[in-house]
């Protein structure tokens, strides 16, 4: 079995590097509606609430059903070649997005890509957490994460980029492509790591069935407490980067180069940057207890709820550039944070299902209703307030933030209480 060593060794973090560049590819795949929503709806015809369809339901409700039975597998089966089957499914609908005639036929894409998508995350996830100590999986999963700002900067800014030159149906095309190419260096690169490679024992066979497995997971408290917190957190993703580029080309009357050129450049740095910055951080604090980094993140979401108030009330696209990007990089704290509670409390041969687990709460209390619920409450909207009512309707966005500082908060005491019952009972153990 490897060693600590060997398992944070430079393989360690090519293979990070490798699933940094797939989470990119699958995010940016699944966020280009924000971007192309505007064009999409005056060429198809569409209302707001049927773009909120593709960006909600169409890609959230089979990513949410088929994500527990992939990561079931994930568990059992090969991760490495696993993952480039579903990088090359999602590239492949993603193409295929760009020959769509009318909003079923693209609404069909959008769920294949969803389908495809479902079993990446939970599978990097696993190995990453073969590969690395736990006291260095903090910072592992913050750059692995940060791959979701990066994929908003490929999307909007590059996508938009590409959007006002050669049309929406080109972008989706050009889109799928670079997921092909990772999946082959993946495929052809990266070697399988034994499970629980880098933990303190083996991990025993996944042998409990699938009921049994989410059932032993929600049992554990502060991993029951982490997945609602940070569901709450991805309400407000869900929500903003589907709608927010939309709100600012109607509010200032801009194209979408210029807005995909600020907030994909603008959530790359503020977003990917402190989520590696909150991961490394939190590894340092949290050797006087995992309690620590979760009160951080709680305080930090606070800032974000007030900061993309003031933005989605902004009346010049300065002030709201400002505003959101203080808003979103502080709503990023919670994701590293978030992994490292997963991760410490989730049996290592659970690993996947765990992801999975978590990534179906978000699906049906973020990604598929965000978007929609957004989409649906600005046509209502629209006949009294007109543009400004997509605005307003993204006011939803940071009361979800509150609601998830709260819930933080919670999962802080639960991990303190836990953590003070262990010190008791060994006191030369420090943290989790």
């Amino acid at each position: 079995m490897e060693s600590e060593e060997q398992a944070g060794s430079a393989q360690g973090w090519y293979v990070v590097a490798i699933l940094f560049g797939v989470y990119v590819m699958n995010m940016a795949d699944r966020q280009i509606v924000g971007i192309l929503a505007q064009d999409i709806k005056r060429d198809l015809a569409l209302s707001d609430g049927q773009i909120g369809f593709l960006a909600g339901p169409a890609i959230g409700f089979f990513y949410a059903v088929l994500g527990i039975p992939m990561a079931y597998a994930a568990d059992r089966t090969h991760r490495v070649r696993f993952i480039a089957l579903c990088i090359a499914i999602w590239s492949f609908f993603t193409i295929l997005g760009g020959r769509a005639a009318n909003f079923v036929q693209l609404a069909l894409t959008r769920v294949g890509v969803s389908v495809a998508e479902a079993g990446a995350s939970p599978s990097s996830v696993s190995l990453i957490a073969d590969l690395f100590p736990a006291h260095k999986r903090g910072g592992a999963m913050a750059v692995w994460t940060s791959g979701s700002a990066v994929a908003i900067f490929v999307g909007f800014a590059i996508g938009g980029v590409i959007n006002e030159s050669f049309g929406w149906r080109n972008t989706f095309i050009l889109a799928g492509i670079p997921g092909l190419v990772l999946g082959s260096i993946l495929l052809l690169t990266v070697r399988e790591p034994v499970r629980g490679a880098a933990d303190a024992a083996p991990a025993p066979k996944a042998d409990a069935g699938l009921i049994e497995t989410c059932v032993r997971l929600f049992r554990i408290k502060p991993f029951r407490q982490s997945v609602f917190a940070v569901a709450l957190c991805n309400f407000c993703v869900f929500a903003v980067l589907n709608w927010a580029p939309a709100h600012a080309m109607r509010s200032f009357d801009l194209g979408s180069a210029q807005v995909g050129g600020v907030m994909g450049t603008g959530i790359a740095l503020a977003g990917g940057g402190m989520m590696i910055v909150s991961g490394f951080t939190a590894d340092y604090f949290a050797k006087g207890g995992l309690h620590r980094p979760i009160f951080a993140v709680a305080a930090a979401l606070l800032v974000s709820a007030t900061s993309l108030t003031l933005a989605f009330l902004a009346k010049d696209f300065a002030s709201f550039s400002i505003f959101f990007l203080i808003g979103y990089a502080a709503l990023m704290t919670n994701s590293p944070v978030n992994w490292m509670t997963l991760q410490a409390y989730s049996p290592p041969e659970m690993r996947a299902m765990s992801v999975a687990v978590q990534l179906l709460v978000i699906s049906f209390a973020a990604m598929i209703p965000a978007p929609w619920i957004v989409g649906t409450l600005s046509d209502r909207l629209a006949p009294s307030l007109g543009d400004a009512g997509l605005g307003y309707a993204l006011l939803l966005a940071p009361l979800a933030v509150l609601l998830a500082a709260i819930q933080f908060w919670r999962n802080g005491r639960t991990v303190q209480r836990e953590t003070m019952s262990e010190m008791r009972l060994n006191p030369q153990q420090i943290g989790i």
